[in-house]
């Protein structure tokens, strides 16, 4: 009998060598052929992969927006228009450009709501913002990108200011829930003054290397997409369940918002330096809504730390409690994301357009 097992585990084994061989073989010239013999058709590739691959370009503070993109880019199973400068901000209609410059200037920056996910840049909230600021003689640039937080956002506007040679008279920092994960859990300034990531945090790069340079997995990642449940938008919502879990809260919650008040602070003196007008804006997500959490700590925690600094506060979270929850939810997002719809950029424009004075 043992000698029976003995043999077949030895089969076993021989089977799974020779498959790992053959797949390897098999990768080896994917890679090769789609690098040589069909590399005008890699480049010619357009689908969800590539699109979200071309939009985004490493920088000293990790990543920024790629300059000059023009594409329809797919979000979930949204399609939308996407635009960038020359500087690599979002653009689009009302948004400033070179003759703009001389105007006061508002800078607004956040992360992926800020940049606007899955929602025209006229429909997202700093597009409103640009067009009333041209009503009132001003120019919003929008210096929002995806999976940014205050680690960034310091150095993030600091290199707005250099690109376009102008200081701004009002800066706006949309504060999103996943920011203290990042600053607790994701980015690392290095001392050069570089950022970095902590080391289970390369998926991005990993998964971009895969679908850019293999048939294979693009054929799989294709044939995903196609499915009901398939979709580009991966799952965040656990990026912003520090709020409403205790344990996580303890666990690293605490020092994500220590790293994020550290990383402010910074902010609050370069606006002091610059002489400039500093809001903060926060808002929520879906599980915010959906557990009542309407003073939570998100609000309180950000509201004191505004009033201690002199910095205006817009409570973005008091709109999106007007209504039942299964009615906000379903109105305001992206069905299946924590990201706002086109009718939740409104709501959270109208709240800064009600509170703040410049709106």
């Amino acid at each position: 009998m043992a000698a029976k097992a003995k043999s077949r585990l030895k089969g076993l084994f021989s089977v799974l060598g020779q498959a790992c061989a053959i797949l390897a073989i098999t990768l080896a010239l994917d890679y090769i052929l789609l690098a040589s013999v069909f590399s005008d058709w890699k480049r010619s590739w357009a689908d969800a992969a590539t699109a979200y691959t071309q939009a985004y370009v490493h920088a000293p503070w990790h990543h920024d927006l790629a300059p000059n993109q023009n594409s329809m880019r797919p979000w979930g199973k949204i399609l939308y228009p996407f635009r960038t400068d020359r500087y690599g901000f979002r653009t689009g209609t009302c948004a400033p450009g070179e003759a703009e410059k001389g105007k006061p200037a508002i800078f607004a920056v956040g992360d992926s709501f800020t940049e606007g996910l899955g929602v025209p840049y006229e429909e997202t909230f700093v597009g409103l913002m640009a067009c009333q600021a041209i009503k009132e003689d001003k120019a919003a640039w929008d210096l929002g990108v995806m999976s940014f937080s205050p680690v960034i956002y310091y150095r993030k506007i600091r290199a707005a200011a250099e690109k376009l040679g102008i200081k701004p008279t009002e800066i706006y920092v949309f504060l999103d829930l996943s920011d203290i994960t990042d600053e607790a859990l994701v980015y690392r300034a290095n001392e050069d003054g570089t950022i970095g990531v902590a080391p289970s945090h390369h998926w991005f790069d990993t998964g971009q290397f895969l679908l850019g340079n293999f048939a294979t997995f693009r054929l799989f990642y294709n044939l995903w997409l196609d499915t009901p449940f398939g979709s580009a938008a991966p799952d965040e919502s656990w990026r912003g369940r520090w709020s409403l879990d205790p344990k996580i809260m303890n666990e690293w919650g605490h020092r994500g918002l220590k790293l994020a008040d550290k990383n402010m602070d910074k902010i609050v003196e370069l606006c002091r330096e610059w002489q400039c007008h500093l809001t903060l804006v926060v808002y929520p997500w879906p599980d915010n809504v959906r557990a009542g959490d309407r003073n939570g700590i998100q609000v309180t925690h950000w509201r004191q730390w505004a009033a201690k600094r002199g910095v205006s506060f817009v409570d973005g979270f008091a709109p999106f409690f007007r209504e039942p929850p299964d009615v906000v939810v379903r109105k305001y997002f992206i069905a299946g994301d924590v990201h706002f719809s086109a009718e939740g950029h409104r709501l959270l424009f109208e709240e800064m357009k009600r509170l703040v004075r410049s709106f």
